[in-house]
């Protein structure tokens, strides 16, 4: 009788903890939290996966009746179930506590904090941006062109001065000349940059753009351009400089990077970390902590509420994006 208990206990604890995590995954589902913790080409499969756990938990619920009932609930070819509550604690204690903390901790999106742990990334073109189930090889090939530098500085540009403008189609392909295949969506992406009044990074191509404007740098300076993020401040800054940034995504908030700009603003020290602003401004090229990067003199800084979806995510079709914007 005694056993019958045990194993009807473990069926039942199974069956909660099971329910648990399928319940977890609905409320996130149900209050838009999901989005904080899963890419949304991920979510479709979560939001499966969280129908298949409350089959087991039904599975393992009916195993909890049968040994209740005194009816046979194993082929008597499994490992019996533990009968030492310090094992039965550790390996139940390691499914509840993640658990417990999920319900019980507020949902939110990453922060300054974690960009403190991480590091800032002003420098997006040195980041590889690969394509969906792009093999190894492939992936290894883009890293190096990504690292590619800017091409150089005409000899009568100076580094704050506006680029010789580009007047025919040709002189344009010179200026954003793909030194690779792997940057030749980056120059297209530039060359259609270039021809815009205003440069404004949308959240969709996030990432694009701004590894297009860092990549060939040099050919956008003085170009206006407008930006939204959070602020992000190190104590190295100078009162005139904090970095506007997001959090990119490819999978899940675990692989999240964050990617930002820096601001060159009269009263930066005066906007507090991690509140959400738009920044209007020209881009100039900078240089922090010994790296040479791109940044934005701004002329304007407005407060915005953080967006229902604070993450940027790897945009595989860019061109379509800006041709959808035209």
């Amino acid at each position: 009788m005694k056993q019958v208990r045990v194993i009807c206990f473990h069926h039942f604890f199974r069956t909660l903890i099971l329910l648990g995590f399928s319940s977890y995954i609905v409320v996130l589902a149900k209050s838009d939290a999901l989005q904080f913790y899963i890419a949304p080409r991920m979510m479709g499969y979560v939001k499966v996966a969280s129908v298949l756990l409350y089959i087991f938990a039904c599975y393992q619920g009916y195993m909890a009746l049968r040994a209740y009932w005194g009816k046979p609930v194993d082929c008597e070819c499994e490992q019996p179930v533990s009968r030492s509550a310090l094992r039965n604690t550790i390996a139940y204690g390691l499914l509840i506590l993640p658990l417990l903390i999920g319900f019980l901790l507020p949902d939110t999106a990453l922060s300054s904090a974690m960009v403190a742990a991480k590091g800032m990334n002003l420098s997006a073109a040195k980041s590889a941006i690969t394509k969906p189930g792009a093999p190894a090889s492939e992936t290894a090939s883009n890293q190096m062109a990504t690292v590619a530098p800017a091409p150089a500085i005409p000899p009568s540009v100076s580094n704050n001065e506006t680029p010789i403008a580009a007047k025919t189609e040709t002189d344009l392909q010179k200026l954003f000349h793909a030194d690779n295949e792997w940057d030749e969506d980056f120059s297209k992406i530039g060359m259609i940059l270039y021809k815009k009044d205003t440069i404004v990074v949308k959240p969709e191509i996030y990432m694009e753009i701004l590894s297009s404007i860092d990549l060939f740098k040099n050919n956008f300076i003085g170009k206006k351009i407008e930006l939204s993020g959070f602020i992000y401040r190190e104590d190295n800054m100078t009162n005139n400089q904090f970095v506007v940034g997001r959090f990119a995504v490819s999978c899940c908030s675990a692989d999240a990077t964050p990617y930002g700009v820096m601001i060159d603003f009269p009263t930066a020290q005066t906007y507090p970390k991690d509140m959400w602003v738009k920044v209007t401004g020209t881009i100039q090229n900078g240089n922090y902590n010994g790296n040479d990067i791109f940044v934005i003199k701004a002329t304007q800084i407005d407060k915005i509420t953080a967006p229902s979806s604070p993450y940027v995510y790897p945009n595989f079709e860019p061109l379509k994006e800006l041709d959808h914007e035209d």
